[in-house]
């Protein structure tokens, strides 16, 4: 709870710790099976980001039985299976309760080696940050929304977020990682923080580089999530805004993630390997988006942790 870590990690023996989370949420998309398969990813990405492996699954489901039908359900349930058959996970029972809205999630049991395991608490002066995957879920979502998405805009979104943590985390895991998380809920920033802070260090985030969806930019004109302030909220006073860096792209990292990708700290000597094995296994849009700098501090003494630059 200190490092608003991922995961909760619990020694068993010396050789094996047990890697604990759960994750519910309501529908992003507007296909019931690509909705379960979203919910799958996100959930298991949490013990993957702390590099354990994820053994099993319990499902967590609430939903209005006289609105929506079976067959629904059991799309999402099936979507679900399958990235669990992806990843090699076992579906070992769940709960559900009436409803008047759907939530579905998991709660994912997995292990780990405890000298292994991968915080978010011990980044480095000097190391390269990776991101993996591409951000603009929030604005694709409220775009979804208002009918304000293309087909091929509603794929690249949706593909992403079906996208398994799994294949990020098993080649990051082959590299010098000082500190790793996940992109969700908090945005971008929201998630580097803690990142920061833990270890009284600057982050620095070129704005230039941080991979995003095709569309974002004209999209964000016409759907800006309502949202997004509150991760501005919880960052700005320990973030600093580079002179040139626009109100939109300082909304690019700070918009809520659905099932997005890993944010780790690499050895610069090892960032342009890493990032190239990453697009090998299948995050093409990898990228290393800034580095991690000695703290730095505001004309008042205050720490900045988070420093947003344009090239």
């Amino acid at each position: 709870m200190d490092t608003m870590d991922d995961a909760g990690v619990v020694r068993l023996s010396p050789d094996v710790a047990l890697v604990q989370t759960l994750d519910f949420f309501q529908p992003v998309v507007n296909d019931p099976r690509t909705y379960g398969r979203v919910v799958a990813a996100n959930s298991l990405s949490d013990v993957w980001a702390m590099g354990g492996k994820a053994l099993t699954a319990m499902n967590i489901l609430a939903y209005p039985s006289k609105k929506i039908k079976v067959d629904v359900i059991e799309e999402i349930l099936n979507g679900a299976c399958e990235k669990l058959l992806e990843a090699n996970v076992l579906l070992v029972g769940g709960h559900s309760l009436e409803l008047s809205e759907i939530f579905y999630g998991m709660s994912v049991t997995g292990t780990i080696h405890p000298e292994k395991v991968l915080t978010n608490a011990r980044a480095r002066v000097g190391d390269t940050l990776i991101l993996t995957k591409p951000l603009g879920v929030a604005v694709y979502s409220t775009a979804l929304a208002d009918d304000g998405l293309t087909e091929d805009e509603y794929r690249e979104f949706s593909s992403s977020m079906e996208r398994l943590n799994l294949y990020a985390s098993q080649v990051l895991q082959r590299y010098d990682v000082s500190a790793m998380t996940d992109v969700t809920g908090f945005g971008l920033l929201g998630h580097a923080l803690p990142i920061a802070r833990n270890a009284g260090v600057t982050l620095a985030i070129n704005v230039s580089h941080v991979p995003h969806f095709s569309s974002f930019f004209g999209l964000m004109e016409r759907f800006l999530p309502a949202q997004t302030w509150k991760t501005n909220e919880y960052v700005q006073p320990y973030t600093v805004k580079d002179d040139g860096v626009s109100s939109d792209q300082l909304s690019l990292v700070s918009e809520a993630q659905t099932s997005g990708g890993l944010l780790a700290a690499v050895r610069s000597e090892q960032a342009s390997e890493v990032v190239e094995a990453l697009h090998a296994v299948g995050d093409i849009q990898a990228a290393a988006i800034g580095e991690v700098e000695p703290i730095r501090t505001s004309a008042d003494g205050s720490k900045i942790f988070l420093r947003v630059t344009k090239e």
